[in-house]
C-alpha cells in the first residue's frame, strides 16, 4: 500500500496595513472588511474568516466561501483549518447580505451556534459573526 507523508503550511497571499494595533470593537472589523474587501458593496453573498492572536490584533484573514445572491455554504472543515493554520487564538465571521438588509436569517444563527460549539472543542475563541448590509451591520451573537 502507498502512502505518503504531507505538510501543511500557510502560504501568505498578500500584505495589508490596518491603522488600529487592535481591534476593539465591530465598528472596526466592519471597517476593516470593507476597506479591504468592499463587503458593504458585494453583489453576491461572501463569508470571510478575520484570525486574531491573543491581543486582538489581526494576524490573518481569508475568503470562505462565495455564493449567489442569497445564499452561500460554509464548510467548517475550512473555518477552523484556516485559523489553526494561522496559528491565532480568536477569531470572527463576517459575512454580507446584497439584498442590503442585514438582519441575520433563521440559518445564520444555526451556523453560529455550531461554529460556536466547534470553537469551544477547537479550544479557539469565536469573539462574532457579523452581517453587513447597507450601511448597517448586526451580530448574530448578540
Amino acid at each position: 500500500m502507498l502512502f505518503s507523508r504531507v505538510k501543511i503550511q500557510m502560504v501568505k497571499d498578500k500584505d495589508f496595513t490596518y491603522n488600529s494595533k487592535i481591534i476593539r470593537t465591530q465598528q472596526d472589523i466592519v471597517k476593516y472588511i470593507n476597506e479591504i474587501e468592499q463587503l458593504d458593496k458585494a453583489s453576491e453573498e461572501n463569508i470571510f474568516l478575520i484570525c486574531l492572536n491573543t491581543k486582538n490584533q489581526i494576524v490573518a484573514y481569508t475568503q470562505l466561501a462565495k455564493g449567489s445572491i442569497s445564499s452561500c455554504n460554509l464548510d467548517m472543515k475550512s473555518v477552523f483549518k484556516m485559523i489553526l493554520l494561522s496559528n491565532s487564538s480568536k477569531f470572527i465571521l463576517v459575512h454580507n447580505h446584497p439584498s442590503g438588509n442585514a438582519q441575520p436569517s433563521n440559518e445564520d444563527y444555526i451556523i453560529t451556534n455550531r461554529v460556536l460549539e466547534l470553537s469551544k472543542l477547537m479550544d479557539v475563541q469565536f469573539l462574532d459573526h457579523i452581517v453587513i448590509g447597507d450601511n448597517s451591520f448586526i451580530s448574530c451573537m448578540s
